[in-house]
């Protein structure tokens, strides 16, 4: 007798599992929104966004490009004027993104630079570097170079330029 009282409770269990997965919130987690990893709306045609603005410099493909683009890149003029409040900002940015590699004086001798034999950081007291004009300083920045990573996506156009002024007025002083 006991078997069919546990058999009759087990009968009724299954049944009102089955009008549980009957109600609604059944799909919620199928039916929501969501967003995956690097999908985004296409733009519609080319040149469709941005609107305004937008990265200008264009991407090289190979080393002599690279090198062809940052020679180019000499004529594009610095927007940002070099007073104190960008030359701050400027040192706030490169002390977050520069220093690990560049160190807080500037030669190359960050924590992580450090670690990199074949290609050393660049040392922004040298001439090399600060005789580039700004808009090359900014390429630099902006694209990257052999063993350093771009910044675009990191920094806005704004907070590169503020970079730039702050290693072309903080370095190099002899």
């Amino acid at each position: 007798m006991k078997w069919v009282k546990n058999a009759f409770v087990a009968w009724l269990m299954c049944g009102q599992a089955a009008t549980a997965w009957a109600l609604p919130w059944d799909r919620d987690m199928v039916d929501q929104p969501s967003a995956k990893p690097q999908e985004s709306i296409a733009p519609a045609e080319p040149n469709a966004v941005p609107v305004t603005g937008g990265e200008f410099l264009p991407a090289p493909t190979s080393e002599a490009e690279i090198f062809d683009a940052k020679d180019a890149a000499a004529v594009i003029p610095n927007p940002v004027f070099a007073n104190a409040e960008s030359i701050a900002r400027g040192e706030y940015f490169y002390r977050i993104n520069c220093l690990v590699c560049h160190g807080a004086q500037g030669h190359g001798d960050g924590p992580v630079g450090q670690k990199f034999t074949d290609p050393t950081p660049v040392d922004l007291n040298e001439d090399y570097t600060q005789d580039q004009a700004d808009g090359q300083i900014f390429f630099t920045l902006t694209r990257g170079r052999v063993a350093m990573p771009f910044y675009r996506d990191a920094l806005s156009q704004q907070e590169r330029w503020d970079v730039v002024n702050y290693i072309k007025n903080e370095f190099g002083k002899k």
